[in-house]
């Protein structure tokens, strides 16, 4: 290993082979981090000793490296080979495979004309998750957001494509124990493509009117009747009145809801803040809601109880409706039935002949 006859670069390049033979029974990436600078730090030994170098005994050598490193003996068993050596070894023999006809060469090669496509598509896709991790919408990348917000998200865009781009190029690769981040990444932007393709393509539409959704119980325009006070033509209030629709239903003001309502403040609807609605009670004490005014109740603000012992009436908005001149409609006169007449009886005539 030391003929001096030899160049030194011819001999530094045989000495770091059968050194690496010497750790055969190692890993890959095991031997890399042992000898993977040995000839260049050799070479620039032979620099500094102009040409001159004793190099020794690989196996020594060798040894002396494991000893260093921790590492056990050579073993005679030969390595077991990696999980991802193997699977590589399978796919480089089924492409291989694929070669093998003159179509599969050609989707082969088509599918590698393609890869700056993919390339991008996998910036998209990473994108597309730390978008959604940092609440950044979709409608940013069109400018109907914030113009800050604009800006970041085409930087983020264009910084993940260019990231994804230059991987697939081999460059700006990790090393170390972050080698594998290129392939996890790939499959975790491969999930994320249908939801990237969506904030892609999908219209952006933002409704100007929205539907009016269903309220139960009685509304006037879009708010919620609170009470119901009637009163008669004359202006005058009417105390327990019943009321019904047209088809006989009894007028709830708060619909299916009154259902759910108990003494509990949380399932009353009361309006104000302080006071709670009740209704009164049936003969077996079911609540009615269709009988109007209905009372009210203080509400226990400590805790959110109601006492209807306390119930009172409900102030009206009036004390009296104000005259507006309701009349009712004038009655249809009916005419009299005429009386039919009746004659009189005629008297008879005296008889006017002498007695006998």
């Amino acid at each position: 290993m030391n003929d001096t006859t030899l160049p030194a670069a011819e001999r530094i390049r045989a000495f770091a082979e059968a050194v690496r033979a010497e750790l055969a029974d190692l890993s890959s990436e095991e031997i890399d981090d042992l000898v993977g600078g040995l000839e260049g730090d050799l070479t620039d030994q032979a620099e500094d000793a102009g040409g001159a170098l004793e190099l020794g005994d690989p196996a020594a050598y060798a040894h002396e490296l494991r000893v260093a490193a921790g590492l056990p003996e050579r073993s005679s068993t030969p390595p077991r080979e990696r999980l991802g050596t193997r699977i590589a070894g399978g796919g480089a023999r089924l492409l291989a495979k694929i070669r093998t006809s003159p179509f599969g060469a050609w989707l082969l090669d088509f599918l590698i004309a393609l890869r700056p496509v993919w390339w991008v598509l996998r910036g998209v896709g990473l994108y597309v998750i730390v978008a959604a991790i940092f609440g950044i919408r979709r409608d940013s990348l069109a400018g109907q957001n914030s113009f800050p917000m604009f800006l970041v998200a085409w930087a983020l865009l264009l910084l993940f494509v260019v990231v994804s781009v230059q991987w697939g190029r081999g460059r700006w690769l990790p090393g170390g124990a972050w080698r594998h981040i290129r392939t996890v990444l790939s499959i975790v932007a491969i999930i994320a493509l249908p939801w990237g393709w969506n904030a892609v393509t999908a219209p952006l539409y933002v409704s100007d009117s929205a539907e009016p959704g269903f309220a139960p119980g009685l509304t006037l325009d879009g708010e919620q009747v609170g009470n119901l006070f009637v009163y008669d033509a004359d202006g005058a209030l009417v105390s327990g009145a019943q009321i019904f629709t047209d088809r006989g239903t009894p007028l709830d003001i708060f619909g299916e809801a009154s259902a759910m309502i108990d003494d509990s403040a949380e399932s009353w609807y009361w309006r104000g803040g302080e006071n709670a609605l009740i209704p009164l009670r049936d003969a077996r004490g079911d609540a009615v809601w269709n009988v109007y005014p209905l009372r009210i109740a203080p509400v226990d603000p400590a805790t959110g109880t109601v006492d209807p012992d306390a119930a009172r009436d409900a102030t009206p908005p009036f004390l009296r409706a104000p005259d507006r001149g309701i009349t009712a409609p004038a009655p249809t006169p009916v005419p009299s039935p005429t009386p039919t007449p009746v004659a009189e009886p005629t008297e008879a005539p005296a008889d006017e002949s002498p007695a006998p």
